[in-house]
């Protein structure tokens, strides 16, 4: 089993650089410099475990965020991992997940932030879902858990 990150490093996996630090709240957020992740097509792993190919649109991130954000305007970066959460139906997630969400933090909003504009949250969150490859299962331990 894997303890720490050297250890990662042994089984030959690189880890995700990010050197951008995190926006206080009052920084807005800069443009986006990823596809529309409402339009571009899913090169991940299937969102939706029913067996059907389902597109992700706005309206199905909405109905999931909707149930978590506390203020409407904003998404903080805790509120985008429970929406992805909730969306993939995971009670538990591993480092894997969240770097992922960090990585597609910076790809739709240039870095990782403390919040985010309310639409650039939900925007993380699709691109994230359009690109989640998942995690290496031999290796995953959990990192964080749902409390509710």
């Amino acid at each position: 089993m894997i303890e720490n990150s050297l250890d990662c490093l042994a089984a030959g996996f690189q880890p995700l650089t990010v050197t951008a630090h995190l926006q206080t709240p009052a920084t807005p957020a800069g443009p986006a410099a990823a596809p529309d992740p409402w339009t571009m097509p899913s090169r991940g792993t299937e969102w939706c475990d029913c067996g059907e190919h389902h597109d992700l649109d706005r309206d199905t991130v909405l109905s999931f965020a909707e149930d978590l954000v506390e203020d409407p305007e904003w998404m903080t970066h805790d509120e985008v991992i429970d929406t992805a959460m909730d969306l993939w139906n995971y009670v538990a997630v591993c480092e894997f997940f969240l770097m992922a969400i960090r990585a597609s933090a910076v790809s739709v909003n240039g870095e990782p932030a403390q919040r985010y504009p309310f639409e650039r949250g939900l925007e993380i969150v699709a691109y994230f879902s359009k690109t989640w490859q998942g995690c290496p299962e031999e290796i995953c331990r959990t990192v964080r858990d749902r409390e509710d």
